[in-house]
């Protein structure tokens, strides 16, 4: 839970491996020139980056089953970038894939497309802990990145939680931290006041239980959402804590 900005990165036509990395290269070039906290160096891809798994949906699957399989990258290049204190690190890149996989007996194919292909997602609620400037700052910092893909001749998409992408407007931004803000710190502090069977409490830590305002947010999301969260609440302790689990 927390707002977070969804992003696909897409590159059409004849590419190879040394162009994206050329792309690639250039993209990062211009994160060193921001101010942000680090930068990785490049990282080549290979199918067993996990960062790099592309999840295909399994139309029909039932309750106990699987409901997407994995579709490894063939190759590529990323680098990720920590935008400031409290947020998620970008990871951003291209990476090309299959056009199909062998799932349990089937070929399927992956619906990926031809070309190189990224689809990821920042989380950037956090950085508020330590203050708007600098949440303002990371939330900026991740769209300015990715949006640096574009003049490259990359097909960038974004969907931001906050509201800030695509007018960038910083008061529709802040609303929708303060309301998000809310709702973690009331459901995180309901979570905290609520025991397993052992009597200990359900949550013990939580970003949101450092934010300085805790309180004043935790009061707003109960007025706002109390009702749903309590619902919440009263599934997740049932979950917890089964009729088995109290018997003698």
């Amino acid at each position: 839970m927390g707002l977070t900005i969804h992003y696909t990165l897409q590159l059409d036509g004849d590419h190879t491996l040394a162009d994206v990395e050329a792309l690639t290269a250039q993209v990062r070039d211009f994160a060193l020139r921001q101010a942000v906290l680090e930068v990785t160096p490049l990282i080549r891809v290979e199918p067993d980056f996990i960062m790099g798994i592309h999840w295909l949906p399994l139309p029909g699957a039932k309750d106990d089953e699987a409901t997407h399989a994995e579709v490894p990258p063939q190759d590529g290049w990323m680098f990720s970038v920590n935008p400031g204190e409290g947020s998620e690190w970008l990871l951003t890149g291209l990476c090309r894939y299959p056009a199909t996989i062998q799932y349990r007996g089937q070929v399927l194919p992956t619906q990926v497309g031809q070309g190189w292909r990224l689809q990821f997602f920042c989380k950037t609620q956090y950085a508020g802990v330590h203050g708007w400037g600098n949440f303002l700052h990371c939330h900026r910092a991740v769209i300015d990145l990715l949006r640096c893909w574009s003049t490259l001749g990359v097909q960038v998409g974004i969907t931001d939680e906050g509201g800030y992408w695509p007018d960038c407007s910083e008061s529709m931004l802040r609303e929708k931290l303060d309301e998000m803000n809310g709702l973690c710190a009331a459901f995180a502090g309901a979570l905290k006041d609520t025991t397993n069977a052992d009597g200990k409490s359900i949550l013990t830590d939580a970003p949101i239980l450092k934010h300085p305002r805790f309180e004043h947010l935790e009061h707003a999301g109960v007025q706002r959402y109390g009702h749903k969260i309590a619902q919440a609440v009263r599934t997740i302790r049932q979950d917890r804590n089964p009729p088995s689990a109290n018997k003698t």
